[in-house]
């Protein structure tokens, strides 16, 4: 397995208030990392407490025997307008092509999510961003409620979402070939304070994406909520066609990583990243296996199923209070 560490740094906050919620582009990367057949581990370049290199992605190649995950995930179509950290900014000249109108037909709540007026003048209480092709699959807590469930994707696609007991099954694999020591303590907190009934293997969430030149051509750079602080994110990668781009950036530390047909990705989440314009006719399936830490009810990491955050202060079913 291949080593390499990064060479620069820009920091933690000044990438943040650089990048976040911007589509990255050639100036967001110094070295492009292609990835073929042998496996690569990256490091950040400083160390952790321990004295260990610290790691930011490995890339393992090869990974599934077969080709039935990847046709599974050609044939999801869903998209999203409520992934505003993920979409990229709101053009006004894009919006105008749509019909609606800055401050008639809606009006921005940040660059990247806006509101609509309702039938009754008002501005509604959603925020909406653009078009993503990206949907949540898996086990989430309720926002309102914070009791545990299944997305309503499982529930409308309950043989599709078999499947994905074997995204867990070979993404755990890479995981643990890659990084096993990383791989044996995460492992551990999720069994610890998760429900075997909450998660997947050792999984909990999952997001499948596709990109295309004709659908989301980008990912804009983002820090994911709530993944493991100290955790690792695992993400397969399957190529369609011909195409140049798509690339994992990590714009802190100047890399993108171009990884290859069948491979997995295993990647500090809690990096500001994003993913590069894909150029071409062909098309990126990747899906991004996780534990939202935000499911753990077990121990001292969890948090019991009731009521919580904003609205456990209000009184139960004040959902007007609650958005005010």
């Amino acid at each position: 397995m291949q080593t390499y560490i990064a060479k620069k740094d820009l920091g933690k906050k000044e990438t943040y208030t650089q990048w976040n919620g911007k589509f990255l582009g050639d100036d967001s990367y110094d070295e492009l990392l292609t990835v073929t057949d042998e496996d690569v581990r990256v490091y950040k370049p400083f160390k952790t407490v321990d004295g260990d290199n610290a790691p930011l992605a490995a890339v393992v190649t090869n990974v599934y025997p077969d080709n039935s995950v990847k046709e599974m995930l050609k044939s999801i179509s869903d998209v999203s307008v409520m992934r505003a950290n993920c979409a990229g900014p709101v053009v006004k000249e894009e919006m105008e092509a749509k019909g609606l109108k800055e401050g008639v037909d809606y009006k921005l709540r940040t660059p990247n999510s806006y509101y609509v007026k309702t039938k009754s003048g008002d501005w509604g209480k959603i925020a909406y961003c653009n078009e993503i092709s990206s949907v949540m699959i898996g086990y989430k807590r309720g926002r309102f409620t914070g009791k545990i469930g299944t997305a309503g994707w499982c529930k409308e696609n309950p043989e599709k979402w078999e499947n994905f007991s074997e995204i867990s099954k070979w993404n755990q694999k890479a995981f643990e070939k890659a990084l096993p020591e990383v791989y044996a303590k995460q492992k551990k907190w999720i069994e610890t304070f998760v429900r075997e009934e909450h998660r997947v293997g050792m999984f909990t969430t999952f997001s499948a994406n596709r990109y295309h030149i004709g659908q989301s051509k980008a990912m804009s750079a983002h820090v994911d909520s709530g993944d493991l602080d100290a955790g690792l994110t695992t993400m397969n990668c399957f190529r369609d066609g011909d195409y140049e781009g798509a690339y994992l950036c990590f714009p802190r530390y100047g890399i993108a990583i171009n990884a290859p047909d069948n491979s997995v990705i295993i990647a500090d989440s809690n990096e500001v990243h994003g993913v590069t314009y894909i150029k071409g006719n062909g098309t990126r399936y990747t899906t991004t296996a996780y534990c939202d830490n935000r499911l753990a009810t077990l121990g001292s990491a969890g948090k019991p199923e009731r009521l919580i955050g904003k609205v456990a202060k209000e009184q139960e079913n004040n959902l007007e209070s609650f958005f005010g």
